[in-house]
């Protein structure tokens, strides 16, 4: 028997791409109040292609809150190199969040976590359920989280195709497994984090290291494996690298309280209220007939309560 699947989406990941994708168009989308709206456009399109396709059980958005992070506690320079958000984006966040609160589209965040750690805690979750769990996402940190029963779904540009990320494709693409993406990383370093690795080592000798020791702890075990020469320079390294693994791997087990797991029952009267306020005609009569629908069934339980009361 298929098991059911679940979509873990990376909001502000959805959210950037419709910010750049859209501002080049000759009409850029602007709300009621004159205020630029394209990336929310672009998320409410993208969220109803996924409602629309049947194809999952539920659809979950996750968000990271603010700047600060547990992992910049650890490391004060921890993306310290990334552009701060445009300021026409930061009300659009808020917006998107209105967005999903309507269409009764579950949503997750915490204080001092990223969103990728909220993705690593519901996927696990839904795993243990039973669920199969796909992650739009085109962040390759997210690719720690592949295994048999989690894909990563990523589309780096318009111009390529859409990529399915399975446990073969991280192989091929970083030369190891899914979970030791962390410990490549913390030899390595990211410079899209703005974290560096271990001076002078390459990529061929870190992955040696990693299939032959399994993970950075080993490395460190077994430092008598080494030459002097080298078992100094291990040492010197050894603080700086493990710190790096503690800020490259996801978190699962983020207490997020009780996740909603249960079949997406879209509210297409509260989406339509949300458009309607926002002045998102595109979208109106795109879902006209399920509103229609849900109005129809909201009317007759109504008159029905009021008659039981005046009976």
């Amino acid at each position: 028997m298929e098991k059911k699947k679940v979509v873990i989406i990376d909001g502000y990941h959805l959210l950037h791409k419709g910010y750049y994708g859209s501002l080049k168009r000759k009409k850029v989308a602007i709300n009621r109040d004159g205020k630029l709206i394209n990336a929310v456009y672009v998320f409410v399109a993208n969220i109803y292609q996924l409602i629309k396709s049947e194809l999952y059980h539920t659809i979950i958005v996750t968000f990271d809150v603010g700047k600060e992070c547990w992992r910049r506690e650890i490391y004060p320079d921890y993306k310290a190199t990334r552009k701060d958000t445009p300021p026409e984006l930061i009300p659009q966040m808020q917006l998107v969040r209105d967005f999903l609160t309507s269409a009764n589209i579950p949503w997750y965040e915490k204080e001092r976590y990223e969103g990728d750690d909220i993705m690593g805690t519901i996927s696990r979750l839904a795993v243990k359920l039973g669920y199969d769990v796909e992650i739009f996402s085109n962040d390759k940190d997210t690719y720690q989280l592949v295994n048999d029963s989690v894909k990563i779904v990523s589309q780096q540009s318009k111009k390529t195709e859409r990529e399915v990320v399975t446990e073969e494709k991280v192989i091929e693409k970083f030369g190891c497994l899914p979970h030791q993406i962390p410990d490549i990383k913390s030899l390595l370093g990211d410079q899209s984090d703005n974290i560096k690795g271990v001076k002078g080592l390459h990529y061929k000798t870190a992955i040696k290291l990693i299939k032959k020791y399994g993970n950075v702890e080993n490395i460190f075990k077994n430092m008598n494996d080494f030459p002097e020469d080298k078992q100094k320079k291990l040492e010197e390294c050894k603080e700086h690298v493990l710190k790096n693994k503690k800020i490259t791997k996801i978190l699962n087990n983020v207490d997020l309280g009780r996740i909603n797991f249960r079949p997406l029952r879209v509210n297409y009267v509260r989406f339509m209220g949300f458009l309607k306020r926002e002045r998102m005609w595109a979208f109106t009569k795109m879902i006209s007939d399920k509103y229609d629908e849900q109005q129809k069934l909201y009317m007759e339980r109504k008159a029905l309560l009021e008659k039981e009361n005046l009976g």
